[in-house]
């Protein structure tokens, strides 16, 4: 309702003319100009962390919620770049009783391009954020045709179905990161090493020769846990297992999969074990992987 009371003179001339619409902008582009003035997206969080405009923004957008829910306080440096995620080292808020925080944050492609995605996918169902399942007839036509809603509810579900992994693995007392929270493309879990020099991949460490056995049992005695648990890592190998001060935890598991109904969960466990015998080898660790395997499973009856 516009107002259209006004008080003119003989000479003047009143001529209303319809406001144009502002175009709605993305919130990419509304960071991006906030990032250009020199201010910040949410009041108060300037993570000290130097990088790219880009990368900046990135930042930005997926870590800010948890600056303002309390859960960190700064962003200070990149721990790993990768074609799926970059990992930060955050410091942490002190309600979450931690020092420093990871923050994972995905590639959105990452799950659109992921080889052979439609193996781990097998029999799950498609979770959001709070790690519900999403169940309706559009959701189903959007994946099988592979929409864009197909590809962002795909994407959704394989970080739901890595921090609900993580979480139920944590309280299991498995050899896992503890998660903290997850938005819809970032997860918070435990940090592991010192701010400066992050915990490597088992796979760039050299062993003392008293420490190879007792690690191996303990990874092989985490791959029971898991599927004592109904999960299967998927993708286990010395790449994703950090190490730091003699131990171990087992980290990455988007792919994880259910065991009573992913009917290649087995193929899957095994390729697990025999990835893990394979490293330990140069050790001197002669195993059976297949026999190893087929042990874990047999123990459980599953199938």
């Amino acid at each position: 309702m516009f107002d259209y009371s006004y008080n003119l003179d003989d000479s003047e001339e009143f001529t209303y003319r319809k406001p144009r619409k502002t175009p709605k902008r993305s919130r990419a582009e509304v960071v991006a100009e906030l990032i250009e003035q020199g201010d910040d997206t949410r009041e108060g969080f300037n993570p000290s962390f130097h990088s790219s405009r880009h990368e900046r923004e990135w930042i930005l957008t997926y870590l800010g919620g948890f600056y303002e829910d309390h859960m960190i306080t700064d962003v200070l440096r990149q721990v790993k770049g990768g074609k799926e995620a970059n990992v930060y080292c955050c410091q942490a808020h002190p309600v979450t009783g931690a020092e420093l925080i990871a923050a994972k944050v995905y590639r959105p492609r990452m799950f659109r391009t992921l080889k052979n995605d439609a193996l781990y996918r097998q029999g799950k169902g498609v979770l959001n954020t709070e790690g519900k399942q999403t169940r309706g007839r559009r959701e189903a036509l959007a994946m099988q045709k592979n929409t864009r809603l197909g590809q962002t509810l795909r994407h959704l579900s394989w970080l739901s179905n890595e921090f609900q992994a993580m979480s139920k693995l944590h309280e299991a007392g498995a050899d896992v990161p503890r998660p903290f929270a997850q938005s819809d493309n970032a997860i918070l879990m435990e940090y592991l090493g010192e701010q400066l020099w992050p915990a490597p991949a088992l796979v760039n460490v050299t062993l003392q020769a008293d420490e190879a056995q007792p690690l191996f049992d303990r990874i092989m005695s985490n791959i029971e846990l898991m599927l004592a648990h109904d999960l299967v890592h998927g993708d286990l190998s010395a790449h994703n297992i950090l190490y730091w001060e003699g131990g171990v935890k087992i980290i990455d598991f988007p792919q994880a999969v259910n065991p009573y109904v992913n009917p290649d969960a087995y193929t899957l466990l095994e390729r697990d074990v025999t990835r893990v015998c394979q490293y330990f080898t140069r050790y001197g660790i002669a195993s059976d992987p297949e026999e190893l395997a087929a042990e874990i499973w047999g123990r459980y009856q599953v199938g």
